[in-house]
């Protein structure tokens, strides 16, 4: 516990008011100087029992760069108080955390702003008690700390690079016979090895076995991999295109310095995280369809072995910013141009 600017005037007015009474006599002391020092053991004795507040923090959601996102903190206490909360953010996050509030009596929120790619954390919350007249305060930490990732940038493609990009998932859809379906009567250019020559026999004629015919996509490989301090643009490149693939209803099966992730259409979140955790290092998988370096200021990508930098694979006027698909949906949404037609 500890004396506030406020309590300090307050402590030298009763002191000068004791003075004052030295020197003048005691009446003095009646008309300032007693309830300016009532005022002291009544705030001391508050703060003195107020004990130790719990908090538990609502986690915001995932985002890009530039996104806001309300944070919120339960902060429970044996006996309401008022103080000041805040809440630490690490590098990467920005935002006036500082709330005033009268702690106990409800939920304490603030904004807080994404800045920059990676894993940041929230945390721990500060909270600075205070009596009544706001002569002494007393701090505790609560809460903890809490993650969110911050995604890399989503960008828009060229219509260049959407037609190559398709051409790679072209190549990846395979048929696939899925379930038998029924039998049938053999039509002429039917595979032989699709009678059913029990049925045949049975009938006297020729029957044949029908499938429910599936077009499937096998998964297309994107690797990636950067030199220190360019992880963010490789990183904003892969995931540009990944979620185009994943748009066009390709799997994506992507390699990276931190290791190997697989999603399916509809996933991004699986793509994002993983990137947004990118760090330096060399590229894994130099045979992927998809290979993605950043380097010397500038990302190259190779596409089917056609290199080429992710500048030239953007739309024209794609500034700062980009596109930024919402990823709080399983497909996490579909930028005006940044797909891949099916």
């Amino acid at each position: 516990m500890r004396l506030t600017l406020r309590g300090w005037v307050a402590v030298a007015v009763v002191v000068a008011g004791v003075a004052n009474a030295v020197a003048y006599g005691p009446r003095a002391l009646n008309a300032v100087v007693v309830p300016v020092a009532v005022g002291l053991a009544v705030g001391a004795v508050q703060v003195w029992r107020v004990s130790p507040p719990r908090a538990e923090r609502v986690a915001p959601d995932d985002g890009f760069p530039g996104e806001t996102r309300t944070v919120s903190l339960d902060i429970d206490a044996d006996r309401p108080f008022p103080a000041t909360v805040s809440d630490a953010l690490s590098s990467g996050l920005d935002g006036d955390t500082a709330v005033d509030a009268v702690v106990g009596d409800g939920r304490v929120d603030y904004e807080v702003t994404y800045r920059d790619r990676g894993p940041a954390t929230l945390g721990p919350a500060t909270v600075v008690a205070r009596d009544i007249l706001g002569l002494f305060s007393k701090s505790f930490t609560a809460g903890g700390t809490t993650e969110v990732l911050v995604f890399p940038r989503v960008r828009s493609l060229g219509v260049a690079a959407r037609r190559d990009l398709s051409t790679l998932a072209d190549a990846g859809r395979t048929d696939e016979r899925a379930e038998f379906d029924r039998l049938r009567e053999y039509v002429p250019g039917d595979p032989l090895r699709d009678i059913h020559w029990k049925s045949s026999a049975k009938s006297g004629d020729l029957v044949v076995k029908a499938y429910d015919d599936r077009v499937t996509a096998d998964a297309v490989r994107v690797s990636v991999g950067a030199t220190d301090g360019h992880e963010d643009d490789a990183a904003e490149a892969a995931a540009t295109l990944c979620c185009a693939l994943l748009d066009a209803g390709v799997p994506v099966n992507l390699t990276s310095p931190e290791g190997v992730v697989e999603a399916t259409p509809g996933d991004r979140r699986r793509v994002l995280g993983h990137l947004s955790r990118l760090r330096p290092g060399s590229v894994p998988d130099e045979t992927a369809e998809v290979v993605v370096n950043g380097d010397a200021g500038k990302t190259r990508v190779a596409l089917g072995g056609r290199e080429t930098t992710f500048d030239r694979l953007r739309a024209d006027g794609d500034a700062v910013g980009g596109s930024t698909p919402n990823p709080a949906s399983p497909a996490g949404g579909r930028g005006a141009d940044s797909g891949v037609s099916a």
